[in-house]
């Protein structure tokens, strides 16, 4: 059903085949700086009608992480949106604690997949020396399947948060307000996870001078110490 859906995308279709051929198989191959050194946990979601339709996060167990996704501006420059990045050590025990509990997503019972079409399909991927294993779903009844679900979830809002953050600050001034404001409603929220991650875009906000104050306060608010990694 994946494969099929290929034939009725638009034109995003063929940037998506060109730089993520493994979502065909669902078959997640992003690694970290690292490489396959160490041991590693890779979330893929997929959502046609969403920006971005397709992102990837990969997190090894010393906390190094890679992020990458094809948000609508792929079709027009051809380049998916990629950052390196370290992870919270909370962020990085909650991820290894629940794949470990979950059996490194070996031997899962099967899961609800439905067409990216109409809703999210999710991959849970690990990998180590010895261990291969991966689990696709659109739904889950398993709490900690849901729980490893919105560690990643949350990482890819922040990181989302970033990338437009850094193109309004070059293309348009006048939207970093209304996107900060959001930033902030999400960080109150608890549902923004590594905000360090986007730090050097904040701080390229706050240092501007050519921006408004409040604009400038507002991204050094976000600077500040937070509640949650």
């Amino acid at each position: 059903m994946i494969q099929a859906s290929f034939l009725r995308l638009p034109a995003l279709t063929g940037f998506l085949l060109i730089f993520f051929p493994a979502l065909v198989a669902q078959n997640p191959q992003l690694h970290t700086k690292s490489g396959s050194r160490f041991p590693t946990v890779i979330f893929t979601s997929v959502l046609w009608a969403a920006d971005p339709s397709y992102y990837s996060i990969a997190i090894d167990s010393t906390g190094t992480a890679t992020y990458q996704s094809a948000p609508d501006s792929l079709e027009k420059t051809g380049v998916p949106y990629t950052l390196e990045f370290q992870v919270s050590d909370r962020t990085r025990r909650v991820t290894f604690n629940v794949a470990r509990q979950l059996d490194y997503f070996g031997d899962r019972a099967q899961q609800v997949v439905s067409s990216p079409q109409a809703s999210s399909v999710r991959t849970l991927a690990y990998h180590d020396s010895t261990i291969r294993h991966q689990i696709t779903y659109s739904s889950s009844s398993d709490s900690e399947i849901n729980e490893l679900t919105s560690v990643f979830e949350e990482i890819s809002v922040t990181l989302e948060f970033g990338r437009r953050l850094s193109y309004f600050h070059e293309h348009r001034d006048g939207r970093l307000s209304g996107e900060l404001d959001r930033l902030q409603a999400h960080a109150q929220g608890r549902s923004a996870r590594e905000l360090p991650a986007i730090a050097a875009v904040l701080r390229s906000i706050g240092a501007d001078d050519r921006l408004k104050t409040g604009v400038r306060q507002k991204a050094e608010a976000l600077l500040a110490p937070q509640t949650r990694p």
